[in-house]
């Protein structure tokens, strides 16, 4: 593995500590905001972004219910364990994983000298932690906040992966990534029983390669002229089916193949995408199926 020098290192340790710091509602020194690009609105509207449209627990998008904890956060939990350090409430947050990254490459750089065992640790952990528990998840994630917050939140959302870029692409190795190993079988595409089975499947980033935000569905309900609770998504889908399952399908079918050639188009730069554009395009298939008569 190929290693930054230790200036390299520190700045890259405070750019992650400096989004973790943001990413969880903290707005960090006027010098450091302007060493960033970043105005103070524009935390407002990162901030605001990570509450109400997309949370940033990385469970969510790992596990295959789509919810909050489970095997996936025992997992990071697991992580912080095995590299002796104090496990945060919520292990799979953004700004903890994000802060903890940062605490890692700090450390790197006390050691980016040498060739010692602890040095090689070191970095091992840092990559264990990007590529096992981070990228996985963040990068589509980043895509898609990009889409919805636009420009308020563009400097923080390309800070954060060019930090990532900026980590892998000196990495020598393969990319192993959680969420590759569970590859959808393309020759199996079945239409979706019932209402159940739609919004549990399209509302679990792992099986339908998309990431559902609140304005996604309030978009869609406003173009079909429906009216959307306020609620859950899953909630706010059921209210939406009942008023009209086949149009809402229609609108979703377009949604998910919007994402996939998303992925798709950006899978050359991000390796992690490919099993997303996989996963969308099985979904949109299996919503035609649902559609055909």
């Amino acid at each position: 593995m190929t290693r930054y020098p230790a200036t390299t290192l520190l700045a890259q340790a405070e750019v992650a500590m400096a989004l973790a710091e943001i990413s969880e509602g903290v707005v960090p020194s006027q010098v450091l905001l302007d060493a960033l690009g970043i105005d103070r609105l524009g935390c407002e509207a990162i901030n605001a972004l990570l509450v109400s449209e997309l949370p940033p627990f990385a469970s969510i998008y790992l596990s295959l219910d789509g919810n909050i904890g489970g095997e996936s956060q025992v997992e990071i939990a697991g992580f912080y364990r095995a590299i002796s350090v104090k496990v945060p409430p919520n292990p799979d947050y953004l700004s903890s994983m994000l802060y903890l990254l940062g605490q890692i490459i700090q450390k790197e750089a006390e050691f980016s000298d040498g060739e010692t065992p602890r040095s090689k640790a070191i970095e091992i952990a840092k990559l264990t932690l990007l590529q096992q528990h981070l990228a996985p998840w963040l990068v589509p994630y980043l895509l898609r906040a990009d889409q919805i917050a636009g420009t308020s939140a563009s400097v923080w959302i390309t800070l954060t992966l060019d930090l990532i870029t900026s980590i892998l692409e000196l990495s020598e190795g393969p990319f192993s990534q959680q969420i590759i190993n569970d590859d959808p079988d393309q020759g199996q595409i079945e239409s979706f029983a019932n209402s159940v089975e739609f919004i549990d499947w399209i509302t679990s980033p792992r099986l339908s390669g998309v990431i559902v935000a609140p304005s996604d569905l309030a978009n869609i309900a406003k173009s079909l002229g429906l009216a959307a609770r306020i609620g859950r998504k899953r909630f706010v889908l059921d209210g939406l089916f009942q008023q009209g399952g086949r149009e809402l399908l229609e609108e979703i079918g377009k949604f998910v193949a919007e994402q996939g050639d998303l992925y798709l188009s950006r899978s050359s730069e991000f390796e992690v995408l490919q099993p997303w554009s996989k996963k969308a395009i099985i979904t949109h298939k299996r919503v035609l199926a649902t559609l055909a008569p």
